[in-house]
């Protein structure tokens, strides 16, 4: 019998993780190739996007790099928020529980 792996489930509510610069460029870059390629299957839009980003201008690349490190701050400070929600959560659940 097959066992069944304890997966922790994902609070829907807790902040999306931040995208690479890698990531922020397949983003802007997916729409134009898929506007010049319509009926390109997915593996190949991403072949197309992987080698576009190892021929990028490292400027470019910097400035992805910065959007990231932006990203980055952004959901730190979001984790920051939904933490001390939690813990408020948390220390208050105990007292309506005993009333």
């Amino acid at each position: 019998m097959p066992r069944k792996s304890k997966k922790t489930l994902k609070d829907p509510n807790a902040p999306k993780r931040p995208l690479s610069g890698y990531f922020l460029f397949a983003r802007d870059e997916r729409p134009k190739i898929k506007l010049i390629e319509p009926n390109l299957p997915t593996t190949d839009v991403m072949k197309m996007i992987g080698e576009r980003w190892s021929n990028l201008d490292i400027d470019l690349k910097r400035q992805y790099g910065k959007l990231a490190a932006e990203e980055k701050l952004r959901y730190d400070q979001e984790m920051i928020v939904y933490r001390k929600e939690i813990a408020m959560k948390n220390s208050i659940l105990p007292l309506e529980n005993k009333q």
